[in-house]
């Protein structure tokens, strides 16, 4: 799969949208709407190379800041580095699992801060037994009761903040997350929350790392659903711990920002 995203727009949005939905075969609403939750955005996920580069080509035409590249390059969260034990030295950091890995601060090139949001539904069945007038009537009082089966369905959302470390080259991306990883090497600095240990943990890491890029502009971004189950269904990809999560898409939108930080490093 390819895909083509725009880090900046050279005018108006409203500008853009009905000629980017030309380009794309959709209406002004739509492409509006892979626009309205905030630049960098993903317009374009196709099998078409061809497709791509035309777009990309029209895009870059139009002044707008965009680039394009192939989705197996792409390093899904699921795959990278992902810590349940974190040891913070004057080096880098070190992973405490059964393989440690390493990774020193000079050796970084960008933090990217985003979240990760979830939705669960889980269904429940209630089965009771109640009193039947007809059943009496028929079985002559022998079966007055009948059981009915309830099912009611509830809904569970959630956001999950995340640091995506990407190393400079040669290295596999690290995954920190808000939850379900413990921090050593905090000192006094340690924490009673999971969530304040995590944002001393970004703190320190962004002091060691001086010459690493910040970017925390894809935190509480919104995902097109458009774009979320196009993930999904084409890339075959989700968190298995959940029915819904925008892990994957946020995947292809973080490694669009490495990109363009890369092309603005170099």
């Amino acid at each position: 799969m390819f895909v083509v995203g725009i880090a900046r727009l050279a005018g108006p949005l409203q500008d853009e949208a009905p000629l980017l939905a030309a380009d794309l075969g959709m209406t002004a609403y739509d492409a509006r709407l892979l626009l309205a939750p905030g630049l960098p955005a993903i317009v374009l996920l196709t099998p078409e190379k061809n497709r791509a580069l035309e777009l990309l080509a029209k895009v870059r035409d139009r002044g707008h800041d965009a680039l394009a590249f192939d989705t197996q390059a792409v390093i899904p969260s699921e795959s990278m580095v992902r810590p349940r034990q974190l040891t913070l030295h004057d080096e880098g950091l070190t992973s405490g699992d059964p393989n440690p890995e390493h990774l020193r601060f000079v050796d970084i090139f960008l933090l990217l801060r985003t979240t990760h949001e979830t939705s669960s539904e889980a269904s429940h069945h209630t089965t009771k037994k109640e009193f039947s007038a007809s059943r009496a009537v028929l079985t002559g009082g022998l079966v007055v009761r009948k059981k009915t089966t309830e099912t009611s369905t509830t809904h569970a959302y959630g956001k999950l903040d995340v640091l995506y470390l990407y190393p400079r080259a040669g290295q596999r991306p690290w995954l920190l997350q808000e939850t379900g990883t413990r921090y050593l090497g905090l000192g006094d600095r340690l924490a009673a929350t999971e969530r304040a240990n995590f944002l001393t943990a970004i703190e320190l890491i962004r002091v060691h790392a001086s010459g690493a890029a910040y970017d925390d502009r894809l935190v509480g971004r919104k995902i097109p659903e458009r774009l979320s189950q196009f993930t999904i269904q084409t890339l075959g990809v989700s968190d298995t711990r959940v029915a819904s999560s925008t892990a994957s898409a946020m995947d292809l939108l973080c490694h669009f920002v490495a990109m363009w930080h890369s092309k603005q490093a170099g």
